[in-house]
């Protein structure tokens, strides 16, 4: 019985690493190399390989070969079912938008971040840029699940449908700029707001989002967006916005989040 028990917690847990590891798991029959598995369900590489490691690690597969697991008999009645379980990775547009929502203001009396202390012109403007922030991460991430939701059945979908370009600034970014402690789930965490925009409006692409947008009239889809780079670059760049800039930014990014059902 603890066995049973000690498994169904190390599935549940499994289950929330990524919105795909139970398909990842699901097609480790001890036949197929990771990369297979990559190509068939439109995943990363790298990606699969992690979440095969962690299912070997949580004792629900067991490594056969180099990049080939196999999953343990019966494993997969002890996953959760979609939905009962939080899923860390990803969720609805509009869950996102209501759980960003929920965040309240950030409200910081005090001039010490994480023990270090910062200069008061810092700290005058902190809270400000911390909640232009908050915005531009509701933006950028809401984006990243519409784009993911469309292609979730889409096999190769990064390679066949997104702009050569997007693909070769990405590429640049995974080999410069790797995050040191932790692994992005695909390409899609590595693209900004611009790149993001290029994919949706790409002319292949466009027909199959007009069902998930509010907005029909694709250079009204761009135009909006635009507007709201040069704000989004100053943040991402901490660069410090006026009051006046603060506001166009809700607006801006408000606007974005309307183009979405």
């Amino acid at each position: 019985m603890q066995d049973a028990e000690l498994l169904k917690k190390n599935c549940i847990e499994y289950f929330g690493t990524h919105n795909k590891s139970v398909e990842v798991l699901r097609h480790a029959n001890g036949k197929m190399h990771y990369t297979e598995i990559a190509k068939k369900i439109g995943l990363h590489k790298t990606k699969v390989s992690g979440l095969l490691k962690k299912a070997a690690k949580f004792g629900l597969a067991k490594k056969i070969k180099a990049g080939v697991y196999k999953k343990i008999p019966g494993v997969l009645s002890y996953i959760p079912k979609q939905g009962k379980t939080k899923n860390n990775s990803t969720g609805t547009v509009q869950n996102i938008i209501k759980k960003v929502n929920k965040i309240p203001k950030v409200k910081n009396d005090s001039p010490f971040i994480s023990g270090l202390s910062i200069p008061n012109k810092i700290e005058t403007n902190l809270n400000k840029m911390a909640n232009a922030y908050r915005s531009l991460y509701a933006v950028e991430n809401t984006l990243r699940v519409l784009i993911r939701k469309v292609f979730d059945q889409k096999t190769d979908w990064w390679k066949n449908n997104t702009p050569n370009g997007v693909q070769i600034q990405v590429q640049k970014a995974i080999l410069e700029t790797p995050y040191d402690a932790v692994q992005r789930n695909d390409e899609l965490e590595y693209t900004h707001l611009g790149q993001l925009k290029e994919i949706i409006t790409l002319k292949k692409n466009w027909g199959i989002f007009l069902p998930y947008l509010n907005e029909k009239i694709k250079n009204s889809f761009i135009a909006t967006i635009d507007k709201a780079i040069p704000s989004r670059n100053a943040i991402a760049h901490s660069i410090p916005l006026k009051a006046k800039d603060l506001k166009i930014v809700d607006v801006r990014f408000e606007d974005i989040l309307k183009m979405i059902k």
